[in-house]
């Protein structure tokens, strides 16, 4: 008799569980270890050269926001800590020097000989962008992280193009990616880094998922894998478009999970990864507050807690009104209003209609194709949940929508099992897999699994 949990996983879940907040702590006490000096005089070189300044906002070539805000603070986490703070310390109060208004003249002060000190502590996130940006620009200064970023932004982009091409068709992986490439800023994000290492960490999670699991590994691993995901973009991206990294990295478990048998085996796999990395994220986040509590203090840690999560998610900003849709329509008329918009998404509709005329005898099941187009109610749900954050953050929170809008062209045209085998029991590994006919007549294409493993 099988047993009712999968043991092997389980224990894998409790290691997991227990190493990802003990790694955390120990990246961000080695990124704190980086002098100060260091990062600040790559800064300040910049300042002088006019490739950085105090203007936290800005347009990109996409014609939208670049957040420089943001930017600022979490690339001088770490700098201004008071005289005595240990490096321990200053990692888990996590000084920063706040907005670009701010942090510039600050650099500039130090550069005169003044001293640095703190805009506030913000402790509140584990701020591991500071794992990256603290070392980077102390090596390459912000200008060469750009780089570095775009660089690592195409070849994320890329890889996922190429390992959703090999399980669901080329075109299916071109109508995925284009929304997200063409309706959005991605070609802006390394000039707001801290909204690049979320992205990257969003696209790399989904080619994780594509390129380690099989469709038919265990329920668990699937938990599992998307619980460290979910951990790890808490840990490096804070809350830039989660959701959008939530719903991606569900939907490729649904199009790795589609040949693992009957449709409940791919709905068991799906739903264990949406479930695993929501968990993963919140496990992530929770263990900073209570590692805060014994450096910062359980009463200071509890009572920012509170303030900002009924601030997210009830709180009032003027123009906002009651309704609970104003976060969703702030962000959904921000997708809107991008000037591919009116042209793109027609032409990808009508793109996506002749792929599936052209593979209507490929057909999977309806019920593969709804578990697949599942994910992308996810961005709808959070932006109605985080009603005030997605209302005042609308100018990059709908990049979600555009990863929604690649998920329902996916499911709608991607190459999938068009039977349910019945010699694949629902824990089975014998490694069996499914094939699909190619639609040129040609010899069958494995739809799920790579032959090459």
């Amino acid at each position: 008799m099988r047993p009712m949990v999968d043991r092997r996983a389980l224990v894998w879940g409790v290691a997991v569980l227990v190493a990802l907040p003990a790694l955390a702590l120990l990246l961000v006490v080695a990124a704190d270890l980086i002098p100060d000096r260091l990062v600040m005089s790559k800064m300040h070189t910049e300042i002088l050269e006019g490739k950085l300044d105090d203007d936290s906002y800005s347009v990109g070539n996409a014609g939208g926001t670049v957040d420089g805000h943001s930017e600022c603070k979490r690339m001088t986490i770490g700098l201004g800590a008071p005289p005595g703070m240990n490096d321990f310390e200053s990692a888990i109060w996590s000084p920063t020097l706040g907005s670009c208004e701010t942090a510039v003249p600050k650099i500039r002060g130090w550069a005169d000989g003044d001293g640095l000190a703190r805009s506030y502590y913000y402790f509140r996130y584990w701020h591991g962008s500071a794992v990256v940006l603290r070392p980077s620009v102390a090596v390459f200064g912000v200008s060469g992280t750009r780089l570095v970023a775009a660089g690592v932004l195409a070849g994320a982009a890329i890889a996922l193009a190429l390992g959703l091409a090999r399980r669901v068709g080329r075109s299916s992986a071109a109508l995925f990616l284009a929304p997200l490439l063409l309706t959005t800023d991605y070609i802006d994000l390394p000039g707001a880094l801290v909204h690049a290492i979320g992205m990257i960490v969003t696209v790399g999670g989904a080619v994780a998922i594509l390129r380690y699991l099989r469709s038919d590994s265990p329920v668990g691993t699937y938990a599992v894998t998307a619980f460290v995901l979910g951990g790890a973009f808490n840990f490096f991206a804070d809350l830039t478009n989660p959701d959008a990294a939530w719903a991606l990295v569900v939907a490729v478990s649904a199009v790795t999970a589609a040949g693992a048998g009957p449709i409940g085996s791919m709905a068991k796999r799906t739903t264990a990864a949406a479930g695993g990395w929501i968990i993963g994220f919140a496990w992530m986040w929770l263990s900073k507050w209570v590692v805060a509590s014994f450096v910062v203090g359980y009463s200071t840690v509890r009572d920012v807690v509170r303030f900002q999560a009924e601030e997210r998610l009830a709180g009032d900003t003027a123009g906002m009104g009651d309704s609970r849709l104003a976060g969703l329509r702030s962000a959904w008329d921000e997708w809107l209003n991008e000037p591919l918009i009116p042209l793109l998404v027609p032409l990808l509709l009508v793109a996506a209609a002749v792929v599936m005329w052209r593979r209507r005898d490929l057909g999977a099941t309806w019920q593969r194709r709804v578990v697949l187009c599942a994910p992308a109610v996810i961005p709808f749900v959070w932006h109605l949940v985080m009603r005030q954050h997605t209302f005042v953050h609308g100018w990059f929170t709908y990049r979600s929508f555009a990863v929604a809008f690649g998920i329902v062209l996916l499911a709608a045209t991607a190459r999938l099992p068009t039977t349910e085998p019945s010699n694949i029991d629902d824990e089975d590994n014998t490694g069996q897999t499914p094939v699909v006919p190619d639609n040129t007549g040609q010899t069958p294409v494995v739809s799920v699994v790579d032959q090459a493993r």
